[in-house]
């Protein structure tokens, strides 16, 4: 399959953003690893290193690793929250606000979705 081929989406129409089909999902692979990896990996080692240098031996480990925690939390939650509101369809202003879908506006047009 060459590379034109593989930049379109099953409808024979180009992807949004281009590249192949599994480019988000690997982008988000990557975002999330880098956000669990590096500031826990930082902070062990930096804790380690600090607690060698004052004879702290486990307090300044431990709270390091506390924080790297949280900074892991907080970075993946920024990411997910990114990516939902990237995937989430538009809001419409005649629905008061709420989402809606290409099936709502289906049964409304049919007049399926009286009450």
């Amino acid at each position: 399959m060459n590379e034109n081929e593989q930049n379109l989406n099953n409808n024979g129409l180009p992807r949004p953003g281009g590249g192949p089909w599994w480019k988000p999902g690997m982008q988000i692979l990557s975002e999330v690893s880098t956000w669990i990896v590096v500031p826990i990996v930082l902070a062990l080692v930096f804790g380690k290193m600090l607690d060698a240098r004052y004879g702290t031996k486990p307090i300044i480990f431990l709270v390091f690793a506390g924080v790297g925690f949280l900074v892991t939390c907080f970075g993946m939650y920024k990411v997910i929250k990114n990516y939902m509101q990237k995937i989430q369809p538009p809001k419409s202003p005649l629905s008061g606000g709420q989402k809606s879908s290409s099936l709502d506006k289906g049964r409304t047009e049919e007049g399926l979705n009286e009450k």
